[in-house]
């Protein structure tokens, strides 16, 4: 029975150890796994891979107790990027990154960013107003990140003015155009005296346009924008109305252009009546059809 007692405590005292051993092998797999995730972000921001190394960064699925490992990653990122000031993947990137480094690497970037900018605009500025027109034409089509920035954009439409005829209203109506009535940027007064230039007033011309004509004028053009797009819509609907007309017989609702393009195609004689009330057509094809349209639509026919 002593036997046995001790057969059973020492077989409990092996599973224990065993339990235990089993225990520290999982941590420290867990530990070389950690450890490896973390060399990998090292290596892919070594070789400057900054995509993948953004993305393995957002996807990592580590205890929060290894979370910290990673942020210090991040911190080296950010580094890496002023350094080298990578303004187009800070800007590009700039959400996916402040949701994935700590706060005060974040408002390192936002600090870099707004002072690379400050730094643009007055590059900008200094080409503008020594009509060093090469230069602005370069920065606006290499500067993608600041392509939306408001002064960007405002002083690159003036360089334009300068390099017109500026006594006209042509000029000033296209930087009115361009720049937003309320726009309180760089170099606004000049912007300002463009658009309201009364250089070329003269009894046969149009006069000058006043601060009141310009805020009219960006909601004409806003509006005649939206006419356009319309109008390209309506276009691209007619056409394919066309295109689908191909190949089958008139049906009730077509225009004159979708019938032709149908099997019917063009007839041989028309027949027109004009009245107050609008006009009636009756296109006669040779074989004693007859296709009826009031104002352009197709509303009977005669076969």
């Amino acid at each position: 029975m002593v036997k046995v007692k001790h057969l059973v405590i020492g077989l409990g005292m092996c599973l224990l150890l065993a339990g235990c051993s089993g225990k520290e092998v999982v941590k420290e797999s867990t530990e070389i796994n950690v450890e490896s995730e973390i060399l990998a972000l090292e290596t892919l921001l070594k070789e400057k891979k900054y995509e993948d190394l953004l993305i393995n960064m957002e996807s990592l699925d580590l205890p929060e107790s290894e979370t910290d490992k990673v942020k210090e990653v991040g911190t080296k990122f950010v580094d890496q990027l002023i350094k080298e000031k990578n303004m187009d993947f800070l800007a590009s990137k700039s959400n996916r990154i402040r949701i994935t480094v700590r706060r005060d690497d974040w408002n390192r970037v936002e600090k870099f960013v707004e002072q690379e900018t400050e730094l643009i605009l007055d590059e900008m500025e200094q080409a503008v107003r020594s009509n060093d027109f090469r230069k602005v034409q370069e920065m606006y089509e290499n500067e993608k990140i600041l392509e939306e920035n408001v002064e960007f954009s405002a002083m690159y439409n003036y360089a334009l003015y300068l390099q017109t005829d500026q006594n006209s209203y042509k000029a000033s109506g296209a930087l009115a155009l361009a720049v937003d009535p309320n726009y309180y940027g760089r170099m606004k007064d000049e912007i300002v005296a463009g658009v309201t230039n009364t250089s070329y007033e003269n009894p046969l011309s149009f006069g000058p346009i006043t601060t009141t004509n310009w805020k009219w004028i960006e909601g004409e053009y806003r509006m005649n924008i939206a006419t356009m797009e319309r109008i390209g819509n309506e276009e691209k609907e007619r056409k394919e109305k066309i295109e689908s007309a191909r190949g089958k017989n008139p049906t009730l609702g077509m225009t004159y252009e979708e019938v032709e393009a149908s099997l019917w195609g063009e007839p041989d004689d028309v027949n027109r009546t004009v009245t107050e009330y609008g006009t009636s057509e009756q296109w006669v094809y040779g074989n004693g059809q007859y296709l009826y349209f009031d104002d352009g639509i197709l509303t009977g026919f005669q076969d």
